[in-house]
């Protein structure tokens, strides 16, 4: 019979490490609404395209958005736009007076870890699944309402990380650490 052991622990963050979880748990927030952004943009453009072609009617051209609805697609449309102009962008003045665009996207991206990110953005995908069930009448329970933006809270920001393995001359090591000892010290 297997036997399952919970661990609680609490965290006393040096200064330092305590910026860089509020770091984090803004970026995993910024993820989300932002992810939530593209999304409702996208249904607005395909409501939009469909009552165009309703309009005229061209059905092909309603067909050419697409909305992210799942958690990958939200992890690949928010990946792109985060790389992009729309991110972030800087102006260069040479020294004859032209101007050029610079785009940086989200300058500030590898200050934290690209798996809150992704995470924030799954976890959208399952919020939306959940209001599309709850609609449909597919999920049990309450009604579950259309997911909101979200907003800072300095008591119950949250963030989650996968515990992947990296690769090391000496084997293999998990990426979140504990303790050097062992993983429950």
């Amino acid at each position: 019979m297997a036997r399952h052991t919970t661990f609680q622990f609490v965290a006393d963050p040096s200064v330092e490490q305590a910026r860089a979880l509020a770091r984090h748990e803004g970026a995993a927030r910024f993820a989300f609404n932002q992810g939530l952004r593209l999304h409702l943009d996208a249904r607005n453009a395909s409501k939009d395209a469909a009552a165009a072609g309703g309009a005229s009617g061209d059905n092909d051209h309603a067909a050419q958005v697409t909305v992210p609805w799942t958690g990958f697609d939200l992890i690949n449309a928010f990946n792109a736009w985060k790389k992009s102009g729309d991110a972030g962008r800087r102006f260069v003045v040479n020294t004859v007076g032209e101007t050029d665009v610079d785009v940086t996207g989200l300058a500030w991206r590898s200050e934290v870890s690209a798996q809150v990110f992704e995470e924030a953005v799954v976890d959208l995908g399952k919020a939306l699944k959940a209001w599309t069930d709850s609609r449909r009448g597919k999920r049990a329970g309450r009604a579950v309402g259309h997911p909101r933006l979200k907003k800072k809270n300095h008591e119950r920001g949250s963030f989650r990380m996968r515990n992947k393995t990296s690769k090391t001359k000496a084997g293999e090591r998990s990426t979140i650490r504990l303790g050097e000892a062992g993983p429950a010290r």
